[in-house]
C-alpha cells in the first residue's frame, strides 16, 4: 500500500505537479499600463519644455511626423536628439532638439545616446 502511494505522488523530481502548483500570472491591464506610460511621457516633456519655447514650432514637427506616417504607411516618430532623461546629460523639449525620423533608427538609438556622443561618456553608461 505504501508503494502505491509513493508511485501516485512521484516525488523523485522534487515536486508534485498537481493543481496546487499551477502558476497564476498576475498582470496589470494593458490599457492602464499604456495610459500611464503616456502620462509619464507627457509629464517629462512638460518639465523639459522651457517657458520661452516656441510651442507652435514643436506642434509643426509632430504634425510633420503624422503626415509622413500617413503618406508612406511607415511609422515616423519625433526623436529628441539629446534625450530628455539621459544618464549623463538631459536635453530640452525645444524645436532644435527635435527631428522626424523612422521608428527603427529611433529604437536602435535608445534613450541614452545621441549623435556625436564622446566615447568617454559611452563608458560611463556601461558602468
Amino acid at each position: 500500500m505504501g508503494r502505491a502511494k509513493a508511485r501516485a505522488l512521484d516525488l523523485d523530481g522534487g515536486h508534485h505537479p498537481g493543481p496546487l502548483f499551477v502558476i497564476q500570472k498576475q498582470r496589470a491591464p494593458i490599457l492602464n499600463t499604456s495610459r500611464m506610460h503616456g502620462v509619464r511621457r507627457r509629464q517629462h516633456e512638460r518639465q523639459a519644455t522651457p517657458e520661452w519655447a516656441d510651442k507652435q514650432a514643436i506642434a509643426a514637427i509632430y504634425r510633420e511626423a503624422e503626415r509622413l506616417t500617413r503618406e508612406t504607411g511607415e511609422q515616423y516618430v519625433v526623436d529628441h536628439i539629446v534625450p530628455l532623461r539621459g544618464r549623463v546629460v538631459s536635453g530640452l523639449h525645444v524645436p532644435w532638439n527635435l527631428r522626424v525620423i523612422h521608428w527603427k533608427p529611433n529604437a536602435k538609438k535608445g534613450a541614452f545616446t545621441w549623435p556625436g556622443m564622446p566615447f568617454e561618456q559611452l563608458e560611463l553608461l556601461s558602468a
